[in-house]
């Protein structure tokens, strides 16, 4: 029989119901509170706040909310708070209840500003230790790798950085002439609008050239060139382990830092983090510089990285043929003749060297090796010992056994943030606040392989009771077999 026409009629009282009841056991929010403690928060921002005025909103609801628009994909701190009056888990993940007041999305902002990335840190740096004494982490082979992130504002309107500094000055100045009381100035001079900030790297934050054009809502934005396209934003390197992928390390750069010079930063904070310091480090060409060779032999960490070499002329003699000769200084050709030093490059560092005049054009196996009028020359890079111990640490076939987990591990790390968090565009404005994203999406994601090892209480307990039923159910099978052999019935087998 048909029931009856749904209707719904306004209560006064719910008595029940319980929000407690209303999350499932397995609900990942329910599991990330089981797992990560997000009060450590109170005493990391306890000297931030006065021991006057308005009570605040609890730091651990304003940070599980910051995790919340990350975890959740949210596109805003205001988009969030109008859709968490819906949603029964985040209130519940929070320690709301239905009929509490939700706070403002300005008090999250406001709070985010008051921390600074120091909070943040100490999350990430909560979330890792826990993965660290999981076994999640192995330390020793890990992989570095960089993504661009599109800043929140437009390329349209760039302008220079000598005008932007120009209308600072300006707009400071007529504050100080407004300023009729004779107080301090109401904005910071110019000069320290690209000052260092807490936190921050002095030489992501140094005063740009005065042709480098910035954007005036975030200068500390930069352009960079990707192929075809042109991305006005910031750079996230990471450090990612190869175990299970676990992020180690995070920096965030402007998008014009050049990634081969972040990698010793992020091996040493790898080794701050874990305590282990590294074995085998694989990247891409983009770190392959003879400066990160040397360093790395230093530290006696074997590298995977390739590097650019320099390109060979068709249908002539390689680079491979021509063998150094350490003791003479020179190299010695196909023919056997040697090839003298006779100048230095000092922007490439590189050394010139070629035979004396008039040998390569008697010889044999000219066609075959240069066309140039002055015979043939080669260059050899001041570090190229470092270069060669670089390129003998792995074979050929373990080289790109490695290079290939490296696009699981480290561009998976960034396909799965961009895919699941929002992770190519930026929130927020200038690169402390753009460090703060990345380093809550980072938590995030190593929360989320933390949960995959961790036990779920709910499954355990099916997974126990499935294990009996069929253990049962395999002994009736054998009983039933037995009474078949010895009174000749059929089997429901």
């Amino acid at each position: 029989m048909m029931g009856p026409t749904q209707r719904r009629e306004p209560k006064l009282f719910y008595a029940g119901l319980d929000l407690e009841q209303r999350v499932p056991a397995g609900h990942a929010l329910r599991r990330i509170s089981r797992v990560v403690d997000f009060g450590f928060v109170r005493g990391q921002v306890r000297p931030l706040y006065g021991r006057r005025g308005n009570p605040s909103v609890d730091p651990v609801v304003l940070l599980k909310l910051m995790f919340v628009l990350y975890h959740e994909n949210v596109r805003s701190e205001r988009a969030l708070l109008e859709q968490l009056p819906l949603r029964l888990d985040w209130l519940w993940f929070c320690g709301y209840d239905l009929d509490d007041t939700l706070p403002h999305h300005s008090v999250i902002s406001k709070a985010r500003r008051r921390w600074g990335v120091g909070t943040f840190e100490a999350l990430f740096g909560q979330v890792l230790a826990q993965c660290v004494a999981a076994g999640l982490v192995d330390g020793g082979l890990v992989h570095v790798d960089a993504s661009l992130i599109a800043a929140n504002a437009s390329w349209d309107r760039l302008q220079p950085a000598l005008r932007r500094t120009g209308q600072t000055l300006y707009q400071t100045l007529e504050a100080e002439v407004a300023d009729t009381a004779g107080s301090a100035a109401v904005g910071p001079p110019a000069a320290d609008e690209w000052a260092e900030r807490p936190g921050s790297d002095p030489e992501a934050t140094a005063p740009p050239r005065p042709s480098t054009p910035v954007s005036p809502v975030d200068p500390d934005a930069r352009l960079k060139s990707t192929g075809s396209q042109t991305v006005l934003g910031y750079k996230d390197h990471r450090v990612v382990d190869d175990r299970v992928g676990i992020i180690t390390a995070t920096i965030t750069t402007d998008a014009a830092t050049a990634e081969a010079q972040v990698l010793l930063a992020l091996l040493d904070q790898h080794a701050q983090h874990i305590g282990t310091d590294v074995t085998t480090v694989v990247a891409d060409k983009a770190y392959g510089t003879a400066e990160n060779y040397q360093a790395l032999q230093q530290r006696q960490v074997k590298p995977c990285i390739p590097h650019i070499r320099p390109a060979q002329p068709a249908g002539q003699f390689p680079h491979a043929a021509f063998t150094y000769d350490a003791q003479r200084d020179g190299y010695v050709c196909p023919a056997g003749q040697t090839l003298q030093p006779y100048t230095y490059e000092a922007a490439e560092q590189r050394h010139r060297y070629r035979a004396a005049r008039g040998v390569c054009a008697a010889c044999a196996l000219r066609a075959r090796c240069t066309k140039g009028q002055t015979g043939r020359v080669v260059g050899r890079h001041v570090l190229q010992r470092c270069i060669e111990w670089a390129d003998a640490c792995f074979s050929k076939p373990h080289r790109r056994r490695l290079m290939r987990r490296r696009k699981i591990r480290a561009e998976g790390s960034f396909a799965d943030a961009a895919n699941n968090h929002g992770y190519k565009r930026a929130r927020w404005r200038r690169l402390d606040r753009v460090r703060i994203q990345n380093l809550l999406i980072a938590a995030i994601q190593n929360v989320r392989k933390l949960l995959k090892a961790a036990p779920v209480p709910g499954a355990a307990v099916a997974a126990g009771i499935a294990a009996v039923t069929a253990m049962h159910l395999t002994r009736f099978i054998a009983v039933l077999s037995r009474l078949r052999r010895l009174f000749g019935r059929p089997s429901f087998a």
